[in-house]
């Protein structure tokens, strides 16, 4: 499900050329259509760019986006430790060996290559959301994330007065 707040990159149905100024280019859903209207499945994205536009959130089954974090919406995993860096309460996507007994990661773990690469995850979005089976990260392609991060040049968005 989407909210405001969360950063989003390319998803599996995008179509929209280099839009976003290429793959790996990062943004914020700042929007989410009204239930019961016919933008209900879509979302506003403001690009790290500076750019903003809408796009598909499984209108007519498309979806253009996919989740990257979600921990600036208050996703928060309390309980749980990250077995990588030992953070306690995971903020944002916990990932979950489906190997080992009781392993899990954050998500700048899980992306950092922790853990054994050939072993399967499984991707939680929220604390009571059912896991989704990741294949395992052995010989995957990685993407990088381009954006607003430490060491970006930023500049005046499209708000600024």
């Amino acid at each position: 499900m989407l909210v405001v707040g969360l950063r989003v990159v390319r998803g599996p149905d995008w179509a929209w050329d280099d839009q976003d100024r290429g793959e790996g280019h990062v943004g914020t859903v700042v929007e989410v259509g009204k239930a019961g209207t016919k933008v209900s499945q879509t979302v506003f994205v403001q690009w790290d760019n500076g750019d903003k536009t809408n796009y598909r959130a499984g209108y007519k089954g498309s979806y253009d986006l996919r989740v990257l974090d979600n921990a600036q919406a208050g996703v928060k995993h309390a309980s749980i430790i990250c077995d990588g860096c030992r953070c306690q309460g995971i903020a944002g996507i916990r990932y979950k060996c489906t190997r080992c007994y009781d392993y899990d990661l954050c998500g700048p773990c899980y992306h950092g290559d922790k853990h054994d690469l050939n072993h399967v995850f499984q991707r939680f979005e929220t604390a009571n959301a059912v896991g989704v089976e990741m294949t395992p990260r052995k010989g995957s392609t990685k993407i990088q994330s381009r954006g607003i991060f430490i060491g970006a040049k930023v500049v005046r968005g499209t708000d600024w007065e």
